[in-house]
């Protein structure tokens, strides 16, 4: 007999598996088509591009999805129950969460955006026993960010 928590370890491990391959692939479209089609290139020699974040943004999130999969390899092509119905809602909600953040920076700014889209992906994640360090960490972030952005590299964010 196997036991339950080897059989949850083995579904847990093949999700991770798949977030980090999907992180992986996002990555990829992103740093190949999303920020080119979006990022204007810098026009003055010696100044930082602003392509440069995002893409750093996009190489952290690859290296993360690529840890993923070496961590999780052997949980890959497991055979192991999943909760399919569970997994697809929560994908759902990432998507929703995605572009609602998207429509967010468009039309409210950087910490607008930064703010909800970090609390209510705190909360997607399942961090729910401090909602007010969640909260305030969530304000703190993007305000640090945009500061930083601004006097380090002299990058004004929207």
């Amino acid at each position: 007999m196997s036991e339950p928590g080897l059989q949850d370890r083995g579904a847990q491990g093949r999700l991770d598996f798949l977030i980090g391959l999907v992180a992986v692939a996002g990555a990829i479209v992103t740093a190949l088509w999303i920020i080119p089609a979006q990022i204007e290139p810098t026009s003055a020699a010696g100044q930082l591009s602003p392509r440069f974040f995002p893409t750093l943004s996009v190489i952290v999130i690859a290296l993360f999805g690529l840890a993923l999969m070496v961590k999780n390899r052997g949980y890959a092509l497991a055979r192991l129950p999943h909760p399919g119905p569970a997994l697809l809602l929560e994908t759902l909600a990432w998507a929703v969460w995605a572009t609602a953040t998207m429509l967010l920076l468009a039309y409210a700014g950087f910490i607008a955006a930064g703010a909800i889209s970090c609390f209510s992906g705190m909360v997607l994640a399942g961090q729910r026993r401090r909602l007010i360090l969640c909260a305030g960490a969530s304000l703190l972030l993007p305000l640090a960010i945009q500061q930083l952005a601004w006097h380090a590299f002299y990058i004004q964010l929207p």
